[in-house]
């Protein structure tokens, strides 16, 4: 009985790797552990979440809510202010908005839980059209193990990052809690029992709830959009070898062919009728992929613009406590915006991909039908799918260095000014 759990549990488990890199796998991995936060992403499959995952997820949010709300605001506003001590507060802060981003996502979440069954349902149907071991379904799997990588090592840098923040206090002399700045309220003074057993208690698990809860709604927004990528990369070597595969199919049939006066004619039918076929798949799947991320973007734009208006403070604010009482906070900041920056940076590449794909498939020696067909999908490829923050701001790497630069411009003209 025990080598059958433990051989359940490890074939599970193993589907979290590389090795499995299909969309319904990958979807599967991220949908196991959002119901441990009672988010249920699936649509058609509806298997009750157990009620101990509401009452820990309950308490564990109650918990965060403490210590990183109700305490940071009372430290921001009263406590420090009264005791002048501006590093303290600064401190406080970074700890506050650089996890509340866990809130947002969680709320997210639960408040589009319907619109979100309905995207991923759709995602799930568009990847059921895609023939198995064909040309496309394999760069489609290659794509797809690119993006579950990137996720992969996000979600274990994050992760990570607060295991090591939870660790410091154990292996330094002494009592320490992870911030020694950081007070939570009515617990002074925190480091002598009980308030130092019970600020650790309160600590760990808000640290653990507000990780989990970040890493692993952003993991599934990068697959997702990764998808979209994965699909349009796919579709863009799809265009390449479109003219080459128009000619091997006529190669193929020629032999059949008798009527050697019209040779040239049927020739031109026969290829002609075999792009005008492959063009209309690659047709469906671009529409399908521009509808699905645009539902895709609703959805995102306003919680990512709370999200980087919160992390942009929490920026200035980790510089502004010092790096020295920072040092943790700051990379974990860093990581939620470059990840965002990074996914839609992606989705931008796989546009420009498909476009200059569309350029170069050889398009001069189609029919005027075809031609058309071609001219119509090139007007549609000049509109980059784009990930935003608000619908008003670009999510790639331009953005990330303009937040970079006027984070630091920012942190400079206020430090100067409390100087």
């Amino acid at each position: 009985m025990k080598v059958s759990l433990i051989k359940k549990f490890w074939g599970g488990l193993e589907k979290f790797g590389l090795e499995h890199d299909d969309f319904p796998t990958m979807m599967g991995n991220v949908a196991i552990l959002l119901r441990i936060l009672t988010i249920n992403i699936y649509k058609r499959r509806t298997k009750r979440i157990s009620l101990i995952w509401y009452i820990l997820t309950v308490a564990a949010g109650g918990c965060y809510f403490y210590v990183y709300i109700f305490s940071m605001m009372w430290q921001v506003f009263i406590h420090y202010p009264r005791l002048n001590n501006f590093a303290g507060a600064a401190v406080a802060l970074t700890l506050g908005t650089c996890t509340v981003t866990c809130i947002t996502k969680f709320v997210f979440m639960k408040m589009y839980a319907n619109d979100i069954k309905e995207t991923i349902d759709k995602f799930l149907q568009c990847d059921e059209k895609v023939a198995l071991d064909t040309r496309f379904a394999k760069n489609l799997r290659i794509k797809l193990r690119i993006v579950k990588k990137r996720a992969i090592i996000i979600w274990v840098s994050l992760v990570s990052d607060g295991v090591i923040y939870l660790l410091i206090p154990m292996v330094l002399p002494g009592r320490h809690v992870s911030e020694d700045l950081y007070i939570i309220y009515g617990l002074e003074p925190m480091l002598e029992s009980p308030n130092y057993e019970i600020v650790t208690f309160l600590t760990n698990t808000s640290i653990g709830f507000a990780v989990y809860t970040m890493v692993n709604v952003a993991v599934y927004v990068i697959v997702v959009v990764g998808y979209n990528e994965s699909q349009i990369h796919a579709l863009s070597e799809e265009l390449s070898h479109l003219w080459s595969d128009s000619q091997n199919f006529y190669n193929a049939l020629k032999h059949t062919i008798h009527d050697k006066i019209h040779a040239i004619y049927i020739k031109e039918q026969i290829v002609n009728e075999f792009i005008r076929i492959r063009l209309r798949d690659i047709v469906k799947f671009h529409i399908a992929n521009i509808n699905l991320f645009h539902e895709l973007d609703h959805e995102f734009r306003n919680t990512l613009a709370v999200e980087y208006s919160i992390m942009t403070i929490s920026i200035i604010a980790e510089l502004l406590g010092g790096l020295q009482n920072t040092y943790l906070q700051l990379p974990y900041t860093m990581v939620q915006v470059f990840m965002d920056c990074l996914a839609g940076q992606r989705l931008i590449d796989a546009c420009n991909d498909f476009e200059n794909s569309l350029y170069a498939c050889e398009w001069e020696n189609f029919n005027v039908s075809n031609q058309k067909t071609v001219l119509l999908m090139l007007v549609a490829s000049q509109k980059t799918l784009m990930l935003t923050a608000g619908g008003v701001t670009k999510l790639n790497f331009n953005c990330l260095m303009i937040i970079v630069k006027s984070t630091y411009s920012m942190y400079t003209t206020l430090k100067s000014t409390l100087k």
